[in-house]
């Protein structure tokens, strides 16, 4: 275990030489500064790629894999046993699983839960974008994705809904509404059960998996 004062390190755990652990966010333009509670934690086993950026008070559960051009910003939590491919974003105060993949942009606070993948773009409501971009209360509600939902490639979530648990994204789809457990998003907001899914994927294995 390496510490300091930004971070601890377990031995066990690969890091890039052009990685940087324990990365301050910059200061907010009224001059404020993002606080994040604690060390900047790297669990054992982890693997972090080059030219990466771990934010302070962001912790990495053991056994993580970070890809390369990743941007993990403060105060976020990255379960165990979690990938998060090359060029993805998580924003401040990010919560992920165990045992999920994340490719897209995870916006400030949004929820992951465990098991899930995540190919799109978790994104915060703004109704009111007169107000200064770093303003208090200038960000609004955030996503939640309940354990073992999955969402595709060049989606869009947006503000405080939630995908359900088993839930199935496709990709390019646009949601905007709340998607019940073990349902299908397509679309903009087009939400069915699989059993009213005209193709494959209405009968996938995924969805008899989830409902185990």
């Amino acid at each position: 275990m390496i510490k300091n004062d930004m971070a601890v390190v377990d031995l066990t755990a690969q890091i890039a030489g052009t990685a940087v652990i324990g990365s301050p966010f910059r200061p907010l333009l009224d001059g404020r500064q993002v606080e994040a509670s604690g060390k900047t934690t790297i669990e054992a086993g982890v693997w972090i790629g080059h030219f990466t950026s771990i934010g302070c008070g962001v912790t990495i559960g053991r056994n993580s894999l970070i890809e390369d051009y990743v941007g993990i910003q403060a105060g976020s939590v990255i379960g165990e046993r979690v990938v998060v491919a090359s060029r993805a974003f998580i924003g401040i105060g990010v919560a992920v699983g165990d045992d999920s993949v994340i490719k897209g942009h995870i916006d400030d606070s949004a929820r992951i839960g465990s098991g899930c993948r995540v190919m799109g773009d978790l994104i915060h409501r703004q109704l009111d974008p007169s107000g200064g971009w770093d303003d208090p209360g200038s960000e609004e509600l955030s996503p939640t994705v309940e354990d073992g939902a999955f969402v595709g490639w060049r989606s869009v979530v947006v503000g405080g809904v939630t995908i359900g648990a088993g839930a199935y994204v496709c990709a390019g789809a646009l949601v905007t509404k709340h998607v019940p457990a073990g349902f299908i998003a397509s679309g903009r907001n087009q939400i069915v059960p699989p059993s009213e899914w005209r193709g494959a994927l209405g009968t996938s294995p995924f969805f008899r998996d989830a409902g185990d």
